[in-house]
Parts: structure tokens; C-alpha cells; sequence
């Protein structure tokens, strides 16, 4: 059997041997007949196949930023577990302890605009508003911010604004560049502020 297989197996063996060959005649024979036009019309061709290959990537790239970010969100925003003993109470305790008063929301937002301000993003303009938990003892303030700068400053200013401020949760974010080449990004980020509900008035 094995023979068998071994003779079948040798024209196969022979024409991928010609076929090298038989590829380069035939790139000769089109390099005489189409000259530098057909150089180029290939290597416009060859460009325009990259750009459509390198969308998908950057498409893909957004999609596992946005995941890696909110799961760094929601880790950074989640308080520390409690041992034992203190039980389920103990833990919406501390959770309720740990959030910033509603009063330091300007201080909260002055601190976005410092890190933004370190990694090369500026806040033109912002959209604010207070979301409040029924039979909750927190107010979410979701923050919407438009931005244009270098894909690299943007990803670092999420990072770090997630990093200083320990109840800010990365809702959502989505990229958007006009030219594949192009240096800057747009993008659209949604935060989440945690904060005390405020004290009633007196």
C-alpha cells in the first residue's frame, strides 16, 4: 500500500515543482504587456485591499477597548469585600460610607478636567444629569463628554479618570475616525459619578 501511495503521490510532487516557474513566465509576460500603468493600477489595488483590511481591525480594536474599559470600571467602582461577620448590612454600609458627598461634585468634576488635562484631552464641552436611585441612598450623575485627540491620550484619560476618582464607572464609549491614517479620534464617553444623595434642606 504504501508504494501505492507513493507512486500516486509523484505527479502531484512534479507539477507543485513546475508551478513556481510557471508563475513567474506568467508575471513576465504580464509585466511586457501592461508596463508601469499596470504597476500602478496593481499597487492602487493592493492599497485600496489594505485600507479594507485595516477596518475590520480597528473596528474589532474599539470593541475590546470598550470591554477592557468597563471592566476596569466596574472593578475600580466595586468596594472592597467585606470578611465574614459583617454580613450583606456591613458591606451596603461601607458601600454607602465610601461615596463622595453630593456637594463634592465640583470638586469631583475638577479632578476629570485635571486628568484630562495631563494626557492631552480637552473638555469642550460637557452634558450633566442626575439620575436619582429610588429607595437608594445614592444619586448617579452621568457626565457625556465629546472629545477629539490622539487615540492613545483618549484611552490614557479614561484610564486615569477611572483611577482618581475610586465612583466613577465608564458607562459606554464609542470611537469614530474619519481617515484610517488620521492621528486624531473622536470619541463620545459616558460616566457614571456615585455620589451621597443630598442632605435636605432646612
Amino acid at each position: 500500500m504504501a508504494a501505492i501511495k507513493t507512486a500516486a503521490a509523484m505527479p502531484a510532487a512534479r507539477a507543485a515543482g513546475k508551478l513556481g516557474p510557471r508563475l513567474a513566465w506568467e508575471a513576465r509576460r504580464l509585466w511586457r504587456r501592461s508596463g508601469w500603468a499596470g504597476a500602478a493600477g496593481a499597487a492602487g489595488l493592493a492599497l485600496a485591499a489594505l485600507a479594507l483590511q485595516q477596518t475590520p481591525q480597528l473596528e474589532a480594536r474599539q470593541r475590546a477597548l470598550g470591554a477592557q474599559l468597563a471592566a476596569a470600571g466596574k472593578a475600580a467602582a466595586a468596594p472592597a469585600p467585606l470578611a465574614g461577620a459583617a454580613g450583606a448590612a456591613g458591606g451596603v454600609a461601607a458601600f454607602y460610607a465610601f461615596l463622595p458627598a453630593h456637594d463634592a461634585i465640583p470638586e469631583q468634576l475638577k479632578e476629570l478636567v485635571g486628568v484630562a488635562q495631563k494626557n492631552g484631552v480637552t473638555l469642550a464641552k460637557a452634558e450633566y444629569k442626575a439620575q436619582s436611585e429610588q429607595d437608594a441612598g445614592f444619586l448617579r450623575y452621568q457626565i457625556t463628554l465629546p472629545v477629539k485627540a490622539e487615540y492613545a491620550g483618549v484611552q490614557s484619560f479614561i484610564v486615569g479618570a477611572l483611577q482618581t476618582l475610586p465612583t466613577l464607572t465608564l458607562e459606554s464609549v464609542l470611537f469614530k475616525r474619519e481617515q484610517i491614517e488620521a492621528g486624531e479620534v473622536e470619541a463620545r464617553i459616558q460616566f457614571v459619578l456615585l455620589v451621597k444623595q443630598p442632605e435636605p434642606r432646612r
